[in-house]
């Protein structure tokens, strides 16, 4: 490695880090405020959160290192832009290309890095973090009070308590027309009942706490059985312990999509081919077989009514054309239902395609973002990293909607996967190759209005 390419490399590496960070700190904001409110509610502990977060850190990382490129490569051009090193460079021989290099070469590298950091690690971690979001709902479903609205639940806190909820409203965390039995003393059960509550879990849902507003409670007395009592309370909380109940490393070993690598998907989508295949081979038989039983009637010399029909019915009157209407719609509906079997392993194999050509596509994207920055920064001539942030996310901006539109309309079968995918990288590395061309050549971007304008 010369001089040159160390010292070109070494002007990215400040802002190439400083942009990773940045990235990574405003998308890991995001993530923590979307999942504060659910895991605090879940009371979870500290440890079961900061996994939580890690495995979502894999998906950051590989957004995150595309858009550190673009803004380390704009930063680096536009400071040797703005010190006039890359013009100083040039009256020594050494052309814009020959700077460009390094910077397309590490670029490669990180290409390559980030394709097998999609493939190898963000599956997995993708697949851990629904892991830990599925035990959240089975901590949340822990109780059965969705599923056994009206019921009694006889074995909570090893048996102490029995509950019966009327009505949960799981969006406000209410509890409605609450009935509690409490049999941790000796003697009969207290009875508590309130119109509402509300629930919380902590310890990761080996601690419930149960919160009674403006209810009553019956107590019998253990040695006067013929003595009731019976009062109302404004607030009544209830403690329940159950280890049992606590939250637990579960695993699934189905995946979705985005929880597999490639090979993976590729087998995916072959075997939705094949039974594609097997379907539309049924079909072709199931009319083929259709019409040879047609051609295959014939007609008796003293009946009209076909022989093959009348040896069908019951009756030999049976109307002929019914009979084939019936067997008509017969057909048409086992079609129906087999083209829409079709369709449906068309659109898992779209969806298979297109995350398999993201998983590509995205971190090919370092390489387009090279040929793109490294001329925006030399004509932006600016060392300030707000300029070169702001240019960086405005057309990250459009390359994702681009990216998010183009899969949207492959799940949907209007156009190819792999178009879908590769057309932002297609579009913005035609314009990054032309604006690294007319720099290189120390052509304007405008030449021919320019020459215009100092013709008039």
């Amino acid at each position: 490695m010369t001089d040159l390419s160390k010292y070109v490399l070494r002007e990215h590496l400040g802002p190439f880090f400083f942009a990773l960070a940045l990235i990574l700190f405003i998308l890991l904001t995001d993530v923590v405020l979307q999942m504060m409110d659910q895991v605090l509610s879940k009371g979870l502990h500290w440890t079961v959160a900061a996994r939580l977060l890690l495995y979502n850190l894999a998906w950051i990382v590989a957004l995150a290192v595309p858009m550190a490129v673009l803004v380390a490569v704009i930063m680096a051009f536009g400071r040797l832009a703005a010190d006039c090193e890359i013009m100083a460079a040039k009256a020594c021989g050494i052309g814009f290309f020959r700077i460009l290099r390094p910077a397309l070469i590490t670029a490669i590298f990180l290409d390559v890095l980030m394709i097998l950091f999609n493939d190898l690690v963000l599956p997995d971690f993708n697949h851990r973090a629904r892991n830990i979001y599925s035990n959240l709902r089975r901590q949340k479903a822990a109780l059965v009070l969705k599923e056994k609205e009206g019921v009694f639940i006889h074995d909570l806190g090893k048996g102490q308590y029995s509950l019966l909820v009327q009505e949960v409203d799981e969006q406000r965390n209410r509890l409605l027309d609450i009935t509690i039995y409490d049999a941790s003393q000796p003697g009969p059960p207290l009875t508590l009942h309130a119109p509402a509550g509300s629930l919380r879990v902590f310890n990761n849902g080996e601690y419930i706490q149960i919160t009674l507003l403006d209810g009553e409670f019956h107590r019998v007395d253990a040695s006067h059985p013929e003595r009731f009592t019976r009062g109302t309370f404004a607030r009544q909380v209830i403690h329940v312990k159950d280890p049992r109940r606590a939250l637990s490393d579960y695993r699934s070993s189905w995946r979705s999509d985005r929880e597999m690598n490639v090979a993976a998907m590729r087998a995916k989508v072959r075997e939705h081919r094949e039974k594609r295949q097997r379907l539309e081979a049924l079909m072709d038989s199931s009319v083929s077989h259709f019409i040879n039983r047609l051609n295959a009637v014939g007609v008796d010399e003293h009946q009209e009514q076909p022989k093959i029909y009348r040896r069908q019915t019951a009756s030999p009157t049976a109307d002929f054309d019914s009979l084939l209407t019936i067997e008509v719609e017969a057909l048409k509906k086992k079609l129906a239902n087999q083209q829409h079997q079709v369709e449906r392993h068309i659109e898992d194999i779209d969806r298979y395609s297109v995350e398999i050509h993201k998983k590509f596509s995205i971190p090919s994207a370092c390489i387009v973002f090279v040929l793109l920055g490294a001329p925006l920064g030399a004509r932006v001539r600016r060392s300030g990293a707000a300029v070169s942030v702001a240019v960086s996310l405005g057309f990250f901006w459009i390359y994702w909607m681009f990216l998010i539109g183009g899969e949207e309309l492959a799940d949907r079968g209007f156009i190819l996967p792999a178009v879908a995918m590769w057309a932002p990288n297609l579009t913005f590395g035609l314009l990054g190759g032309y604006l690294t061309w007319i720099t290189a050549m120390d052509r304007p971007l405008l030449g021919r209005r320019r020459r215009n304008e100092v013709r008039s």
